[in-house]
């Protein structure tokens, strides 16, 4: 159990902290989005959690040297790396604005590069609102008060990375990526051959968001694709959660079912046991006729 980090804080004191670190995950997509091959699945603009340096970490884009844009959680701030993982560039987000951090990463990714970009750090929208996105400076009164939710919230990809890197390797899906729009971290479990129609090819998202407008806290999560046709009232039981219904169906286990209470080992069992279960009732459910 060594390889889970103690949850520990209170899961609701995570808003303000999670909107500001998605909006600056935006700026190291920008990178991926505009330097490295388009994929069907957009994952030139996705991010994997690297243990070392502990960060959200891109793909890398060829330069002399290579290196790859990150967002590091704690304490917050966009950082290039290089092949071992060392940093050539850091901007901390305390006091900066999310212009300053765009106009920051084309800057030195072009000074990396030796040539301009061909046009503008494109900016996302479409997020969760927060001052940040309207112009106020990047804070986070919670890193000097020794409440630090940036700290917490790194703690909770690096465990969600965990319980999904082993999920992977039983169940054969894709890489473990965070895809900077809804700042979730997630697997794909293809049920069906490559090649079926996407629209009907039958797969199971396997994830951890670290909260949005449905769920405001922290959730881990597992969609099953195709909508299944059964009753909501007679989907199969789960080893804790619930079934979201409401927009989408889901099993979810909300953080606050397991943070803050208990220890490490605890803490992952309770986890394991959801995903175990969720997994095992989506695979039943998607295996019926529609």
């Amino acid at each position: 159990m060594s390889d889970w980090e103690p949850l520990t804080m209170d899961p609701h004191t995570l808003l303000d902290a999670r909107l500001q670190l998605h909006w600056a995950e935006q700026v190291a997509a920008a990178v991926g989005k505009q330097l490295l091959p388009h994929q069907p699945d957009f994952s030139e603009q996705s991010c994997e959690w690297q243990d070392g340096p502990r960060v959200l970490a891109q793909g890398w884009v060829a330069g002399p040297p290579p290196f790859r844009p990150a967002l590091r959680p704690s304490p917050p701030a966009l950082l290039l790396l290089d092949p071992a993982d060392e940093t050539l560039r850091k901007l901390p987000l305390a006091g900066r604005t999310l212009a300053e951090a765009y106009d920051w990463m084309q800057r030195e990714v072009e000074a990396l590069l030796g040539r301009p970009l061909a046009e503008p750090l494109a900016r996302s929208e479409g997020l969760p609102f927060h001052p940040v996105a309207a112009g106020a400076p990047f804070a986070f009164p919670e890193a000097d008060s020794g409440v630090n939710a940036p700290a917490e919230l790194a703690r909770y990809f690096a465990d969600a990375y965990s319980l999904l890197r082993d999920l992977m390797a039983r169940e054969g899906s894709s890489h473990v990526r965070c895809w900077p729009h809804h700042f979730d971290i997630a697997i794909l479990i293809q049920l069906d051959e490559t090649g079926a129609d996407p629209e009907h090819a039958r797969s199971l998202g396997v994830g951890l968001s670290p909260g949005d407008d449905a769920i405001p806290r922290p959730y881990f999560y597992l969609l099953p694709w195709p909508r299944p046709a059964r009753p909501a009232d007679q989907l199969p039981a789960l080893d804790g959660g619930v079934w979201h219904t409401e927009g989408w169906l889901g099993a979810v286990l909300d953080s606050t079912e397991f943070a803050a209470t208990g220890d490490q080992q605890q803490q992952r069992q309770r986890c394991e046991r959801f995903l175990n279960s969720a997994v095992a009732a989506c695979h039943e459910l998607l295996e019926e006729p529609r």
